[in-house]
């Protein structure tokens, strides 16, 4: 059963704005993606029945993390300067949305990283979810922006619902432009849990090991994906 995560705007008609609105990551997979072949043939073998070199659009994980979650757009355009001589400047389009600043004494000038400068943007949506459940904020999965990307983080979601999400400027250019509805990062809801670990006996996992092996290993295509299906029934 799915359980209900909720996005909700305190500005008065911004959630009737449907294009700026968090929506399934499901509907953010990179063109890339989308355009790579399942296999690509190599004339190792003469059939087109079987797969010569398989691409990592067969990759399970690929498709499994890239539709995880939800994702959060520019909620306006947003200009950013980052200049050598430490001056900085941003500015929203829509002057009801504010960007804060992160010194660079709070984390930048610790650490050997490509970040110039951090903002704090802060986000017109608060998010509800089910008691127990915290927000794995991630930044863009497979998506080569060597201008800035949103820090990976964590954060109680059912006791602290506001968003406020931490731009890392990465840019060598000395100002970035973000057009509003441009996919910033993905939220991935997820139950709080506590694990234990331990140093198992292979003899003792020796038949699960390999019957999965086994059951992932039986088609030349989408093995995996219709053994996981099988295994649900």
């Amino acid at each position: 059963m799915s359980k209900l995560i909720t996005f909700v705007s305190s500005y008065d008609g911004f959630r009737d704005i449907e294009e700026l609105r968090p929506y399934p990551a499901l509907k953010n997979i990179p063109q890339w993606y989308k355009d790579i072949p399942l296999d690509i043939d190599n004339n190792k073998y003469k059939s087109k029945l079987i797969p010569n070199l398989r691409t990592a659009k067969t990759c399970p994980s690929f498709i499994d993390i890239l539709q995880e979650g939800f994702i959060l757009p520019a909620h306006t355009d947003m200009h950013f300067r980052v200049e050598d001589d430490g001056t900085i400047e941003w500015k929203t389009a829509n002057p009801s949305f504010n960007i804060e600043l992160h010194n660079n004494n709070q984390f930048v000038n610790h650490t050997n990283t490509p970040i110039r400068q951090v903002f704090k943007i802060i986000y017109p949506y608060h998010v509800i979810v089910p008691k127990g459940y915290s927000i794995r904020q991630m930044p863009l999965i497979w998506d080569y922006n060597k201008d800035w990307h949103i820090s990976y983080g964590t954060f109680k979601a059912d006791k602290i619902p506001e968003i406020a999400l931490q731009l890392n400027y990465t840019s060598t250019n000395n100002e970035i432009y973000i057009k509003a509805g441009t996919p910033l990062c993905q939220y991935i809801p997820y139950k709080r849990e506590s694990f234990k670990m331990e140093i198992g006996d292979y003899k003792e996992y020796h038949d699960i090991i390999w019957q999965s092996w086994h059951r992932a290993s039986t088609s030349f295509k989408h093995s995996y994906r219709r053994n996981i299906e099988r295994w649900n029934k």
